[in-house]
């Protein structure tokens, strides 16, 4: 029998006048928990999302024959595409792009807030983040479905790689460990689910202000014959894997070098996976900034 875990309601805020301000909790208890709840703008229409994440791993619909962006975890109940900027604007339709670049803005425009607060230089920003800040490094997008008639887990314990998530969900399912206790986090209705990933934890690490990523799974998920499976849909801001996993000075004013982005990007894989996808979501930058998505190490499987 499954234990109840008690339900956690994270620090809530909504952008008003250009500002984000926080109308539950505040910044930095969002930044020691790892995640926060943000309104999602009134002109920001996620109908084009939503549609894709219901219908994307239906037979016919084209994605699983996609080579290098639809995944079938075996291990876990998920299904999900994952794609990246240039490739995302050549295959999806344009109301789906639209749907994206505005949520990555919000990404870009929260991690600039976070790296003030975190008290590193602006200067250094770029070199930081891989140019996430601006419209650099890699824009992941990703669908993901939880195919219930599979008695597995629904998605491994993991932090998310990169800087900044922002994450759709409407149904109940995922799990945080916060304050030392793994807590359900509930859907809440008009809000994205904003998380910090590891390469943020990582630079922020000796700031006055470090930034925690948050640890979480989705557990089984049943059927739920009249509202349909469980499905979600996220922007990520990440690091590309030609670069390096960077590290802020105490003060803010320099920045090491702590090793490769591929390399961490594949120890995390190993660890949260447990399967032969060692390059899921490796992306590199060519001499001419085209994205090049690595091959992966196991064979793409279709839905069973």
């Amino acid at each position: 029998m499954n234990m109840v875990l008690q339900s956690f309601l994270p620090a809530r805020a909504k952008f008003h006048d250009g500002q984000l301000t926080f109308v539950v909790g505040d910044l930095g208890t969002a930044l020691r928990q790892g995640c926060f709840a943000l309104r999602i703008p009134d002109e920001l229409d996620l109908a084009p999302g939503i549609r894709l994440a219901q219908e994307f791993y239906l037979a016919g619909r084209g994605v699983q024959d996609r080579e290098g962006i639809y995944f079938d975890q075996e291990l876990f109940q998920t299904d999900h595409v994952l794609i990246d900027g240039p490739r995302r604007r050549k295959d999806f339709p344009q109301a789906v792009n639209l749907m994206c670049e505005k949520m990555c803005a919000l990404a870009r425009f929260l991690l600039r807030i976070i790296l003030t607060e975190a008290g590193i230089s602006e200067s250094l920003w770029a070199d930081a983040t891989d140019d996430c800040v601006t419209d650099g490094g890699v824009q992941w997008f990703a669908l993901g479905h939880y195919q219930s008639d599979r008695n597995l887990p629904g998605a491994p314990a993991h932090k998310d790689p990169g800087f900044i998530t922002v994450l759709y969900y409407d149904k109940p399912g995922l799990e945080a460990y916060i304050d030392g206790e793994w807590r359900n986090i509930p859907p809440v209705g008009g809000y994205f689910l904003i998380n910090f990933g590891g390469a943020l934890e990582i630079l922020t690490a000796k700031c006055s202000v470090p930034v925690k990523a948050v640890l979480h799974r989705v557990r089984q998920c049943l059927p739920a014959s009249k509202t349909g499976d469980h499905f979600s849909f996220a922007v990520f801001l990440n690091p590309a894997a030609d670069g390096d996993v960077i590290q802020a000075s105490a003060d803010g004013k320099t920045l090491v070098s702590l090793g490769s982005v591929d390399e961490y990007l594949r120890t995390l894989n190993k660890m949260t996976w447990h399967d032969g996808y060692a390059a899921f979501g490796i992306t590199r930058k060519s001499h001419d900034m085209v994205l090049v998505p690595q091959t992966c190490d196991h064979p793409v499987k279709g839905p069973r």
